[in-house]
């Protein structure tokens, strides 16, 4: 079945919530372990929608079963870049959605005229390591002990993809597929 990807909207928040909170609580990919009061949910997709953020969710019906946002960075010598962050219900994931949510994401920010951007991904996660080189991303940098949660510690991975500042759309778009450089 292909669900479909789309822009989040606000009726979208409560199953958003959910969503985050189902993957946060498996406390192996996110920085958080549980989900956020929906009321702060609502600010949070509204001030992104605000700022042109991409911030896309797929659906199984009208159930949020993943999600994937750049974030735009907000100092002035980084407004060029931008941090990803995705999540898919454990359910739903081996099927492609992630990177189907990563490349509408991707594609809207190279539109919206993000030139990189970057990840922070939990060493032993080698299935969106794959996912991301798939994608275009290389890793940069390791962030060691970056993590510790029931007792373990675990590295991040630094990940980026770039977008030539003398790329079209059509180049931005290539890249973002993981086709490389125009």
């Amino acid at each position: 079945m292909t669900y479909p990807v789309l822009p989040v909207e606000l009726r979208h928040i409560e199953s958003f919530g959910d969503c985050v909170g189902e993957v946060a609580r498996e406390r192996r990919y996110l920085a958080i372990v549980e989900a956020f009061p929906a009321e702060q949910n609502a600010l949070w997709v509204a001030a992104n929608r605000a700022r042109g953020n991409p911030l896309y969710v797929a659906l199984d019906d009208e159930r949020v079963i993943g999600w994937c946002e750049i974030r735009r960075e907000t100092l002035p010598g980084r407004e060029h870049s931008g941090t990803l962050g995705i999540g898919v219900r454990a359910h739903y994931r081996g099927a492609g959605l992630g990177r189907r949510l990563i490349d509408a994401a991707l594609d809207a920010a190279w539109q919206r005229g993000f030139a990189r951007i970057e990840l922070w991904v939990r060493s032993p996660n080698a299935r969106a390591i794959r996912l991301y080189e798939k994608v275009g991303f290389v890793e940069e940098g390791r962030r060691r002990d970056a993590v510790r949660l029931d007792g373990a510690s675990e590295d991040e991975l630094l990940m980026a993809i770039m977008a030539p500042a003398t790329a079209g759309p059509a180049d931005r778009l290539a890249i973002s597929r993981g086709s490389g450089c125009p």
